[in-house]
């Protein structure tokens, strides 16, 4: 019985792999390269100017497209934030991103940094800006990066982000002048009329805050200034004047309105005169 003679199917296998690479690289190298960026989310930044951060380029190989590289290059100048990369073959990019929220300032190095909520560097300037933004107080750094989340790892970043985040979703900024991230187990805020609020940890900030910013709309109407302001417990808030500190505080009780309101303390109403 003769044997069939295979020598033919090697020239065959040979062929299709050549073929199988020559088609592999039509497609990346002509099919499969950037012919379109569409860019979304970039706010007032001109879409050019964001593809020429992204140092995406036309005519490049798809598959080169780095997102954490692109997420780097598009946040270098620190005004946008990099919210996600698609590629769509066979030649399109979308990149979404978002501009950088300005919620806080501090002081580093004779410069003033412009945060946002997660301790992002948005902006360095040589004088605070004007506006509400709060001042930051107890965060340290050994330096910074524009663009860059700052490079603190003893969480109080986090705490920062934790309440202006609440004051940012109750609506209660402008109440803020300086937060104190010292100690993370005494958060503080201290208000532009001067009321130091005592914040305890970062547990239930929201409801902190709603108690905080329903005692200060009360106190404010009252005409008072200075003193603290204890919502720890995230369930009332106690406030002591800054001039009777040994006087009985002021009590915040919950009526269901949309904000605190006052109810009396015992032994605060005089007995009547006989």
């Amino acid at each position: 019985m003769r044997k069939r003679n295979k020598q033919p199917v090697i020239p065959l296998l040979a062929a299709i792999v050549v073929l199988g690479v020559a088609f592999w690289l039509l497609l990346v190298n002509v099919v499969f390269v950037v012919r379109g960026v569409q860019v979304e989310g970039a706010g007032d930044v001109p879409v050019n100017e964001v593809i020429r951060l992204s140092d995406i380029r036309l005519g490049g190989s798809m598959r080169r497209v780095d997102p954490e590289q692109v997420r780097l290059a598009v946040e270098s100048d620190g005004r946008l934030a990099f919210v996600e990369l698609e590629k769509r073959y066979p030649n399109r990019i979308l990149l979404k991103v978002r501009p950088r929220s300005h919620d806080a300032v501090m002081l580093q190095g004779g410069n003033v940094l412009v945060l946002d909520s997660g301790g992002y560097v948005a902006q360095v300037l040589e004088r605070i800006p004007e506006g509400q933004m709060p001042y930051v107080s107890g965060l340290r750094t050994s330096y910074y990066v524009l663009g860059r989340q700052l490079d603190t790892a003893d969480g109080r970043v986090d705490a920062m982000g934790v309440v202006l985040d609440a004051l940012k979703a109750r609506g209660a900024m402008q109440y803020a002048s300086e937060i104190s991230v010292e100690n993370l187990e005494d958060l503080r805020i201290i208000t532009r009329t001067g009321v130091t609020v005592l914040l305890g940890n970062s547990d239930n900030m929201p409801d902190k805050i709603v108690w905080m910013a329903g005692a200060l709309a009360d106190l404010e109407a009252r005409g008072e200034r200075g003193g603290k302001l204890d919502v720890v417990s995230g369930t009332k808030a106690d406030y002591i004047p800054e001039a009777t500190p040994e006087a009985n505080p002021l009590l915040y009780g919950y009526n269901g309105a949309s904000q605190p309101t006052s109810t009396p303390t015992p032994g605060e109403t005089p007995a009547p005169e006989s």
